[in-house]
């Protein structure tokens, strides 16, 4: 498919909707040798701010000379702007040729009964983790659709997980109560793989620190692991100190207002 064709390939799948669940995207990907495993990953969630979180941390690797790759939806003008390479989307040509590998996966899993079409999301999420692999790239940040626990980016063993916060959102397909939202949320802890979160209170909190103490998973927690203090503040951006424990203090400035952005 070219870049035309690949475009009007994803918009005849908008007629599936949003499917929870990994079948699908687990079927794709073995029959795509399973790139997503060949790689270094973050993996961010959250109520607010996972955007913002994921742009932060695509920034911090990329000062510190790395390859990396980020993963975003939805997008505002061009499916392209979700598949991020160093800081530049992703080709039209190399789009075209990443969906198109993809859907020749997806209609061979579909053709032999292995699950049935995957999804929009699921597709775009199986093409940034082959376009990632193919770039060879040092870190990928991945950006969950929805929730967690069974968004089609969950198929990862990332180096990190962050949970940004919990509050109600998508209550029809998460939960109806903070601790539903929370529980799906932390479907995205690993084994022993660190967590970082600024959730707050017990009902969000709660099921987060029980699901990674039961995984073995080390917590770092904003307020007490870490926090920030604010230096200077402007429309401009702000300066602040960031405290890691009794071990680490240093000044950082970042280019956007606001209290929550530290």
């Amino acid at each position: 498919m070219n870049y035309t064709e690949s475009l009007a390939y994803l918009d005849s799948l908008g007629k599936f909707g949003i499917k929870l669940g990994m079948e699908r995207i687990e079927g794709l990907l073995r029959e795509l040798g399973n790139p997503e495993q060949k790689i270094k990953t973050v993996h961010v969630t959250g109520t607010n701010g996972k955007g913002s979180v994921t742009s932060m941390i695509t920034s911090i690797l990329l000062a510190a000379n790395l390859k990396v790759g980020k993963f975003t939806s939805p997008h505002l003008v061009k499916y392209n702007e979700r598949i991020n390479l160093n800081g530049k989307d992703i080709s039209d040509e190399d789009f075209a040729m990443a969906i198109t590998a993809v859907k020749v996966a997806a209609d061979s899993v579909v053709k032999k009964g292995v699950c049935e079409q995957p999804t929009q999301f699921e597709i775009l999420t199986a093409a940034a983790f082959l376009y990632f692999y193919l770039q060879k790239v040092d870190y990928a940040v991945i950006e969950v659709g929805m929730g967690g626990l069974w968004d089609s980016t969950n198929v990862i063993t990332p180096v990190v997980s962050v949970i940004t916060n919990v509050a109600l959102d998508h209550t029809d397909r998460c939960g109806k109560t903070l601790e539903r939202i929370a529980m799906q949320k932390a479907g995205i802890i690993k084994e022993k793989v660190p967590l970082v979160t600024a959730a707050e209170g017990n009902e969000a909190l709660g099921p987060i620190v029980s699901l990674a103490m039961f995984k073995e998973a080390p917590v770092y927690l904003y307020g007490k692991a870490f926090h920030g203090t604010e230096v200077k503040s402007s429309m401009e951006g702000q300066a602040f100190t960031l405290h890691a424990g009794d071990f680490y203090h240093s000044d950082y400035e970042i280019k956007l207002p606001g209290e929550h952005r530290i």
